[in-house]
């Protein structure tokens, strides 16, 4: 069967793909050397052009990823067996939240363009949600730091939460099996998972203990009994 590995913001799915041998990991919009993100809708034609309604696949996609995954399930329920989903969202339902999510977002890629790659990963390396992964943080610095500025300001604008439409009200509508994996101490999207898993028509929930928004970097041995 055919899987599809989706990264989060500012990520590669280098890490991810020793879990998943033999996937095709495609570079996501604003990303690397890959092309500025231009719509949510846009990204998720262009995923749905590696999907074969003869050969239904496995996606996995953590966070922003994650949200991608979710997308294009709704889109080609004819083209995905599974669904795998880390830290993931269906997204913003309040359209105020919404709206103000999204002026946050386009905020911070106006300080990205204006502060260049170094001072935006000092700031993105403070934000809360990504507390548990200070301790990785010279490791995933690298990584991060290979993005070019106006990319990653377009995926800020264009596949951020802001850009992102809610999803809450067609999740009964996925096909597929689903797998929901956050981690424990990540309030905000272990919440968010324990409400997703309501919605799917079938779906497991994998909380693991001791690990914030990265399972996989966190707790990378967990992460794997989660998969099984």
């Amino acid at each position: 069967m055919k899987t599809l590995v989706l990264h989060g913001f500012a990520g590669s799915a280098g890490r991810l793909l020793r879990f998943f041998p033999g996937a095709e990991a495609p570079v996501l919009p604003g990303h690397a050397n890959a092309p500025d993100a231009t719509a949510w809708n846009d990204a998720l034609d262009q995923l749905s052009r590696l999907l074969d309604p003869g050969q239904p696949a496995t996606i996995f996609g953590y966070s922003m990823g994650a949200r991608l995954a979710l997308g294009l399930a709704l889109r080609r329920p004819d083209a995905i067996a599974s669904l795998v989903l880390e830290s993931g969202t269906a997204g913003i339902a309040d359209p105020g939240e919404r709206a103000h999510r999204k002026a946050e977002d386009d905020a911070l890629a106006d300080f990205l363009e204006r502060s260049g790659m170094e001072k935006f990963v000092e700031r993105w390396e403070q934000h809360p949600t990504l507390a548990s992964l200070r301790p990785f943080a010279a490791q995933l610095r690298p990584e991060r730091l290979a993005h070019r500025p106006g990319g990653l300001a377009s995926a800020l604008r264009k596949l951020g939460a802001g850009a992102q439409p809610s999803y809450w009200d067609v999740l009964a509508e996925v096909r597929a099996r689903v797998k929901l994996i956050a981690g424990a101490r990540d309030e905000k999207f272990a919440a968010l998972t324990r409400r997703m898993r309501e919605s799917f028509p079938r779906a497991q929930l994998a909380l693991i203990p001791d690990c914030g928004h990265a399972p996989h970097i966190e707790r990378p041995q967990a992460f794997v009994e989660a998969l099984q």
